[in-house]
């Protein structure tokens, strides 16, 4: 079974897409806190979420390496990704936003999911905690049988995650993500096979910041 490398590439709704997959190893630039070894593949969500969101929204895939540099030289690499309203802050200050096809109007983390509701069904973008401790974006918004849902565009490919998993609502086919099941050892013990690309219910949305299309 082939390994998916650091980005995989479909068309859906419309768009061509080219997401970034977290679980590569080989995205290696240094995204470190207080001097640890964190590389982009530990702990880069928040950066692939807002290229996801960027490519989603203008058709433009940006340098995630470049990106996290930016966010390091400018404060937004906290220790649990609380610090992302201070990267989309200096995005939008500095000009970058605009690049990525966006504006950030300084209102932190959010809970109001009726509002991020109305925000998707615009046609803007977010992003935003499914589960403690991991960021995707959220690039639409659609209510089937009487279920409000959010279309995630999620770098770690967590459908089958177990805090996630029963929230998911639809699949994206072409979305898949296949990746080595490794024990304690360092042994490689199985494969598997996850989306990145899914429809969940609204309400499993935390913390989020509204992206608002240009």
């Amino acid at each position: 079974m082939e390994i998916t490398g650091k980005t995989i590439e479909f068309d859906y709704a419309g768009r061509h897409l080219k997401l970034c997959n977290q679980r590569c190893r080989d995205w290696t630039h240094p995204y470190g806190y207080l001097d640890n070894d964190n590389t982009l593949s530990h702990a880069g969500c928040g950066i692939f979420s807002i290229v996801n969101a960027s490519q989603w929204l203008t058709s433009v895939f940006h340098d995630p390496d470049e990106l996290a540099q930016f966010s390091l030289d400018h404060g937004g690499r906290g220790d649990d990704g609380t610090d992302r309203p201070v990267l989309l802050q200096a995005m939008q200050d500095m000009g970058l936003a605009r690049e990525f096809g966006f504006s950030y109007c300084s209102d932190g983390l959010r809970n109001d999911l009726p509002v991020l509701f109305e925000h998707l069904m615009k046609g803007n973008a977010a992003l935003c905690n499914l589960r403690v401790g991991h960021i995707v974006a959220l690039v639409a918004a659609r209510e089937q049988d009487g279920v409000r849902q959010v279309l995630a565009a999620d770098p770690y490919s967590e459908s089958m995650d177990s805090r996630v998993i029963e929230r998911v609502c639809e699949v994206i086919p072409g979305s898949e993500i296949v990746s080595p099941a490794v024990n304690d050892r360092g042994l490689t013990v199985g494969w598997q096979k996850s989306y990145a690309l899914f429809w969940a219910e609204l309400d499993t949305v935390r913390d989020f910041n509204l992206l608002h299309r240009l």
